[in-house]
């Protein structure tokens, strides 16, 4: 919710120029006719926002509870909901500085059918700061912080329980040309702990040492993203079930002019000794972290997802021993979906959508908004890194596979698969066979691939694999012996 304040905060300032220092009631004035103008009319007048000068800074007042007072108390309560108090002070070179310092402390309660939730929120010593482009209407940079915060959510069915034990986020953003800004924001939490009760009554408890999320935003067209936004505050707030005409119209102009919205996004999520107790034991690993990236809703868009787990531990007795040795202590994949023509499927679909029907297209438009989103009806899969590290093997793949959504039968793979310190994999499970059965027969078929296998520049082996339309199989170029 602190997002809002801070988006009307500066967006109230658009049309602020470098001013004096100078505090007046005049300048409190405008200011705060500057947000309101850019609400709708109701919440304009509902006292959410209210600007007053003091001594060296303006102070506004952004009080959440007037959001609330239409709200059903037999749908949704809560308590301890309190105004929030930011200080602004006009700096010389025309941006204006951001202060704030807060705790919350709130309960509440809310209803879905015949089930009720009870939920509680509280941070402790929570500031923030920062400096506003009144051009961009979005924070040039913010630092916020927090000491200590705590969450509960009870139901009959379930429950969850969740602390950490301090928290900083940074936020920059900068002009990359007159229509475009790069966004940066950076956030570590430390000391997490989670508590999981499911409607089983089986207790899962997650702890980690840090949780770092790290977003980057190239060449976001902000404006046209502001207009989308305060278009659906607009009708959100006018109650509105049906758009008219000229609305539609509008909508689809605006989401039209937010295409492609941005140049690249890349988001990453880091945890530190990730633990998960179970009632089986204790899972866990030394690092997880997963990252997505794309290159914006356009067409030949490319949206790409990875995971990478170092060091996974598991309880003992859940593997036999001899498994143990084999745990990786390092998994990555990474893959991407390639050649999605976002643009072209979304336009089709703004040209074509019906916003007032209960289905927006009709069945054949919503088969055609598919075929163009697929050109070719084909969908790339494309795998950048998938690879498993222990002191016994050492695999990677990369490659890719095309599949047909509308014709699963259909699809066609060319991949390359490296192993290195072959010889010491095989020599692992000859070793353990009389243990483990399996690993007799897994050396066997080991055997017989490396037989297929190529010597890689660096010494590796190499299978490149192709399976065709008809699944014939190719291996290194040869054809796989004993196929139809």
């Amino acid at each position: 919710m602190r997002l809002l304040p801070a988006l009307l905060l500066s967006t109230a300032l658009v049309t602020q120029s470098a001013q004096a220092a100078e505090i007046t009631h005049q300048g409190a004035q405008e200011i705060e006719q500057n947000f309101t103008k850019y609400l709708p009319e109701k919440l304009a007048k509902s006292g959410l926002i209210k600007v007053r000068p003091g001594t060296t800074d303006y102070e506004l007042t952004f009080d959440p509870t007037v959001l609330l007072k239409d709200v059903d108390p037999k749908v949704f309560t809560i308590s301890g909901l309190q105004p929030w108090l930011a200080l602004i002070r006009p700096m010389d070179d025309g941006l204006w500085q951001f202060n704030q310092t807060a705790d919350l402390d709130l309960k509440g309660q809310f209803t879905v059918g015949t089930e009720t939730t009870d939920f509680s929120y509280k941070i402790d010593g929570m500031k923030a700061d920062g400096t506003i482009d009144p051009d961009l209407l979005y924070f040039k940079s913010a630092k916020m912080s927090a000491d200590k915060a705590s969450m509960t959510s009870k139901s009959p069915l379930q429950s969850v329980e969740a602390t950490f034990g301090a928290l900083t986020s940074t936020l920059d953003a900068k002009r990359a040309t007159p229509q475009t800004v790069d966004l940066r924001s950076n956030m570590v939490m430390n000391g997490f702990t989670e508590t999981i009760i499911d409607p089983a009554k089986v207790k899962v408890d997650l702890s980690a040492d840090n949780l770092t999320v790290d977003v980057a935003f190239n060449g976001l067209g902000y404006k046209p993203l502001q207009d989308l936004v305060f278009f659906v505050l607009d009708k959100m707030e006018k109650d509105k079930k049906e758009l008219l005409a000229t609305e539609q119209v509008e909508l689809k102009a605006l989401v039209r002019a937010n295409l492609p919205m941005f140049e690249t996004l890349l988001e990453s999520i880091e945890v530190a000794n990730l633990k998960v107790g179970t009632p089986t034991g204790t899972f866990g690993a030394e690092t997880l972290r997963y990252t997505i990236d794309t290159n914006g809703l356009r067409d030949q868009a490319k949206v790409g997802f990875g995971i990478t787990i170092d060091k996974p531990s598991v309880p003992p007795g859940v593997i036999p021993e001899a498994f143990v040795s084999a745990l990786p202590e390092t998994m990555n994949t990474r893959i991407s979906l390639e050649n999605i023509n976002l643009a072209s499927g979304i336009t089709y679909f703004i040209d074509h959508a019906d916003f007032n029907a209960d289905k927006p297209l009709t069945d054949e438009q919503s088969t055609e908004v598919g075929r163009i989103f697929l050109p070719g009806g084909a969908m790339t899969i494309r795998y950048d890194d998938v690879s498993a590290r222990s002191s016994i093997y050492d695999f990677s793949l990369s490659g890719t596979t095309t599949v047909y959504p509308d014709q699963p039968e259909r699809q066609n793979t060319d991949i390359t698969i490296y192993a290195k310190d072959f010889d010491k994999t095989v020599e692992y499970l000859q070793k353990n066979a009389a243990t483990v059965p399996q690993f007799g027969q897994a050396a066997f078929m080991l055997l017989m691939v490396k037989g297929l296998a190529k010597e890689g520049p660096d010494g590796r082996q190499m299978w490149n694999i192709v399976v065709d339309e008809t699944k014939k199989v190719k291996i290194n170029g040869q054809d796989l012996p004993f196929q139809p």
